[in-house]
């Protein structure tokens, strides 16, 4: 009984896949102001559906059954306020193709500045990033230019014979399996879902100003990779300040000290450091309780003690973290330094 609900969801596939392409090749995040236009086709559409979101149950479904035994009362029956199904059908699939055409563009304008890029870490990774867009702009112009063709051919048939329809519903089945692969590249692929990040001038400057304070040989990891440095500078935050005492330490709260974007936050983590946010925070956490074992001689810690010192919120995470780091109980730890 979903027939006519998930209306306005339809109208939100051209956008979504246009926002992300963008967003992935800008390194952006969210929405803008201009962003909310995208989203009136779908209001339209939701609010002439009203009345038919409160027709009771029986009446939806003898028309899900008349449906169901002539395809053709898809068009025919109109469910929508103010326009007939088979236009809002064609609205829906015209503008999928128009934000298909809007994605093929900012693909022809952002490959002149790939050309440009370095073959390092970061530009390779750039390329795949580049190569899964193509893919994914590729897929949903094949999707949307299919889904058009129909409609035209529904609309420009003689005397709009719907009955025809019983013919390409074989070929809505195939192109429904077509619909699944994309989710699929996605989990086999997550590594490019989101792009590459790219260093915006707040971090360049963050970069330099910490340069000038401290002079650090630099590896081959740092010369190709942009965002080693970056990382360091979060992991140094980490360290001198130590945030990580506070139970309720997160990402955001490195995003609000250091202006940092979350998800380049998240990137350092995963990609550079290889280990994530909430492993380095449970590393630190240990490192600190290990101390004040070390100089607790009084035994004035208690174990909940030492657990509250160090940030953690349970019994249960502060001694699974101690564990993972150690391989042991803090109290087996504490009994093999004395």
């Amino acid at each position: 009984m979903l027939y006519g609900h998930l209306s306005p969801l339809f109208f939100l596939i051209g956008p979504a896949a246009y926002i992300y392409v963008r967003n992935t090749l800008n390194d952006q995040e969210g929405l803008s102001k201009n962003d909310i236009w995208h989203l009136f086709p779908s209001l339209y559409m939701l609010i002439g559906l009203i009345p038919y979101f409160l027709k009771p149950y029986h009446e939806k479904l003898d028309l899900v059954t008349q449906i169901l035994n002539q395809p053709g009362e898809l068009y025919t029956n109109q469910i929508h306020l103010f326009s007939p199904s088979l236009v809002n059908d064609f609205v829906q699939n015209f503008l999928y193709v128009y934000y298909a055409w809007m994605m093929i563009t900012l693909l022809i304008n952002s490959a002149s500045a790939l050309e440009t890029d370095t073959l390092d870490s970061c530009g390779i990774q750039k390329r795949i990033k580049f190569q899964w867009l193509i893919i994914f702009v590729s897929f949903n112009t094949f999707i949307a230019s299919i889904l058009l063709s129909s409609n035209f051919v529904v609309l420009f048939s003689p005397a709009h014979d719907f009955q025809n329809i019983n013919d390409y519903l074989p070929y809505y089945r195939i192109l429904i399996m077509f619909a699944f692969v994309m989710p699929l590249l996605i989990l086999l692929f997550p590594r490019v879902l989101y792009g590459i990040p790219q260093l915006t001038v707040e971090e360049l400057e963050l970069i330099q100003t910490k340069k000038k304070k401290t002079s650090v040989e630099k590896s081959e990891l740092e010369v190709n990779d942009s965002f080693y440095e970056l990382s360091q500078i979060i992991l140094n935050y980490i360290e001198t300040e130590k945030p990580y005492l506070n139970p309720r330490f997160s990402i955001r709260d490195i995003v609000v000290t250091l202006n940092i974007p979350q998800h380049h936050v998240s990137f350092c983590f995963n990609k550079i450091l290889n280990t994530p946010f909430p492993s380095i925070k449970n590393k630190y956490r240990i490192e600190h309780v290990k101390e004040l074992i070390l100089k607790d001689k009084e035994k004035r810690y208690s174990l909940e003690g030492l657990m509250k010192e160090a940030g953690f919120n349970s019994k249960n995470s502060f001694f699974q973290a101690f564990k993972e780091i150690e391989g042991c109980t803090p109290k087996v730890w504490s009994e093999h330094q004395h």
